[in-house]
């Protein structure tokens, strides 16, 4: 679900039959029971269940929101244009690859996480796949794939289930998969940087949106790691025990967060001081690291083709 940005008592939901749902929390009756004004036509709407939705920016009015789903679409929706109940735009998710003959054959890739920030460009959008695969596609007047992360190496063994940018260095971004968390730039198809392999598989994660180089990840069996770049990257900086059942998200604002587990728990902690307070130069150390990491991985990868 996402609050809308402009008029945050609308809300939107995605739903395990594909379909979305508008809210407004103005709406709800004697008993606070919110029913929605607006529902997807289910034959119109995704074939699988909706794994992430992002309201955009653009337009004046604030209306549009995209979906994603593992069924290879994302789709573009406006509540406020026509009925509101069918797409205005989508994009399927195609990956072309020789069969055993040589011959070209298409396949979905399902989508599994999706990142959207105005602020690194209305018009892009990160889309994470089962496959481990990175995509970045641009909306203008034709949708298109601009740039496939992970196709040379350093794709995740298994889905992608969150990408985030860096806070104050949006052309940065962070992917949590397999056992591990990579650290991309829009620029290069492989990752400048990620953490070792944890011991327990990875299902969520995402930045301090205070501190540009720390990021909290999420664990299945039940702990919450907290990494800290600015100070190493070698190791974790903390880990804390939150529940016995698998943690499946996790959110951050400010000096709290909250984390959500498999039994519909949902714990919310206050952070110290040092895990949301900006160091000082901090911003400015952070972007020396990831250029000298950019860097590094662009001279591997000119080696590389030399060789």
């Amino acid at each position: 679900m996402a609050f809308n940005h402009k008029s945050p008592e609308i809300v939107v939901g995605g739903s395990y039959n594909g379909s979305l749902s508008f809210f407004d929390t103005r709406m709800g009756n004697s008993e606070g029971v919110i029913k929605p004004f607006k529902t997807t036509i289910l034959e119109k709407s995704h074939h699988d269940p909706v794994y992430n939705v992002e309201w955009t920016a653009i337009g004046k009015t604030g209306s549009e929101v995209v979906s994603s789903s593992t069924d290879g679409r994302l789709l573009w929706w406006d509540y406020k244009e026509g009925t509101g109940q069918t797409p205005t735009d989508q994009l399927i998710l195609n990956e072309e690859f020789p069969d055993v003959n040589g011959d070209p054959k298409t396949k979905v890739l399902g989508a599994t996480s999706l990142c959207y920030s105005a602020e690194a460009g209305p018009l892009k959008y990160l889309i994470g796949t089962e496959q481990g695969f990175i995509m970045q596609a641009q909306k203008r007047k034709n949708i298109e794939i601009q740039m496939k992360y992970g196709t040379e190496g350093g794709k995740h063994h298994g889905p992608v289930y969150s990408l985030t940018r860096n806070p104050l260095h949006s052309k940065y971004f962070l992917s949590v998969g397999d056992w591990s968390a990579k650290i991309w730039t829009e620029e290069l198809k492989s990752p400048i940087m990620q953490t070792r392999y944890h011991s327990s598989y990875l299902t969520d994660g995402c930045w301090s949106n205070t501190r540009p180089g720390l990021f909290f990840l999420s664990r299945i069996d039940g702990f919450l790691d907290v990494w800290d770049f600015y100070y190493r990257q070698n190791e974790c900086a903390y880990s804390q025990k939150i529940s016995d059942s698998p943690l499946t998200s996790i959110s951050v604002q400010s000096n709290m967060i909250a984390i959500g587990d498999a039994e519909g728990t949902v714990s919310i902690t206050k952070l110290s001081s040092n895990l949301h307070e900006i160091a000082n130069k901090e911003k400015e150390v952070m972007q020396t690291i990831f250029e000298r990491e950019f860097r590094r991985e662009k001279n591997l990868e000119i080696a590389k083709k030399l060789s």
